[in-house]
């Protein structure tokens, strides 16, 4: 062979280079894991008003599962008392707001105040109270649903779960 045959030869071809190693999908910072899903229904709870009601009952079936971490116990035992607690600042406010209503119908009934003379105080402090301990029982429960959210994004267990507060 001469050398011009030796140059214009063809050189066999390389082989594809290796694949990238897959890399795993981009973190956006939020996990779906059982108690965050959980605490989403609470917070869902001000637009759909059953929401609560599906998360507490996942949350008692979830706790009672046998592949439950720790850190998700103290989630579930957090969102259930607050459910519990919630509730009963629920009925207060349904007792006072009802017993001030009836009380109102009744003085209507029973020939009302004079003409001249305003509603007793009672009663508007009765309703409008009621309503301010409902709103802080609903500002309460989406704290802590939110930070119920917040700590389960990342895995972290509730630091006293059978708290009141926060």
């Amino acid at each position: 062979m001469d050398e011009t045959t030796q140059l214009d030869a063809v050189p066999p071809p390389l082989p594809p280079p290796p694949a990238p190693p897959a890399s795993p999908p981009a973190s956006t910072g939020v996990t779906l894991q059982r108690p965050f899903i959980v605490g989403l229904l609470f917070v869902l709870n001000i637009v759909l008003g059953f929401s609560a009601i599906v998360g507490v009952i996942l949350a008692y079936v979830w706790r009672a599962d046998r592949e439950a971490q720790e850190w998700e116990k103290t989630h579930y035992t957090y969102l259930i008392r607050t459910f519990w607690i919630g509730f009963a600042f629920g009925i207060g406010f349904f007792a006072v707001w009802f017993g001030t209503f009836f009380t109102m119908i009744a003085q209507v009934e029973a020939g009302g105040p004079p003409a001249n003379e305003p509603p007793p105080v009672a009663i508007f402090l009765g309703m409008f109270g009621a309503m301010g301990v409902m709103l802080l029982g609903m500002i309460w429960v989406m704290v802590r649903a939110v930070l119920s959210l917040a700590k389960s994004s990342n895995c972290t267990p509730m630091p006293r779960p059978k708290t009141w507060l926060f």
